[in-house]
């Protein structure tokens, strides 16, 4: 039983890796969960874990060509899909080339972490600071406009403000919107040193 999560900084530590985001949701009543128990289901090596959870408004997850896929997928599909790694927020943002969000869900100005992939296979984070003097956040449809200038043809939200952390280079490389410090989370997207094995 984990008694809580763990920050970016040491889930890209634990798996050696180069950079890491923030991923799906997770447990917190009034502000002070741990970050142990994720809020929708997980997929880790192609296991699925709380499946009872659901998906939430979105689920985001790698195949094992290491295709991004984004929509509402239930187990089923994601099992069929040969998804290896994913986690659930949303909404989804682009989906085959189009944009998936709704005109009106704008969702506020909010710190905001993102993941998606160009039609060439790279993958795209995005983490947007806010809630302070020099960033005061994006809406949904600022992503959808970030990604479309990165040529993204599927992309997801993920769980955002006091969060959204990107490290990269040995260091944070954007400020947390957390008055209690950086959070610990139960999942992220790490990026792992080239030619290691991508089972981790």
């Amino acid at each position: 039983y984990q008694i809580r999560g763990f920050t970016v900084e040491e889930m890209v530590g634990q798996f050696d890796a180069v950079a890491g985001i923030n991923a799906g949701g997770f447990e917190d009543p009034d502000g002070t969960g741990n970050g142990s128990i994720p809020d929708t289901l997980v997929v880790y090596e192609g296991k699925i874990y709380y499946e009872n959870y659901g998906v939430g408004a979105g689920f985001v997850g790698i195949d094992d060509n290491h295709i991004l896929h984004v929509g509402k997928l239930n187990k089923y599909e994601i099992m069929e899909r040969n998804i290896q790694y994913g986690v659930c927020f949303g909404p989804v943002l682009i989906s085959n080339g189009e944009v998936a969000l709704a005109e009106n869900n704008v969702g506020g100005l909010n710190p905001r972490t993102a993941i998606g992939q160009r039609s060439d296979g790279a993958i795209l984070m995005l983490v947007v600071d806010g809630r302070q003097v020099m960033s005061i956040g994006a809406t949904y449809r600022d992503l959808v406009d970030i990604f479309l200038d990165y040529g993204a043809v599927n992309a997801c939200n993920l769980d955002g403000g006091s969060s959204s952390m990107m490290w990269y280079g040995d260091k944070y490389i954007n400020n947390s919107a957390s008055v209690i410090g950086i959070r610990p989370v139960p999942t992220a997207f790490v990026v792992l040193k080239e030619g290691v094995d991508d089972h981790a």
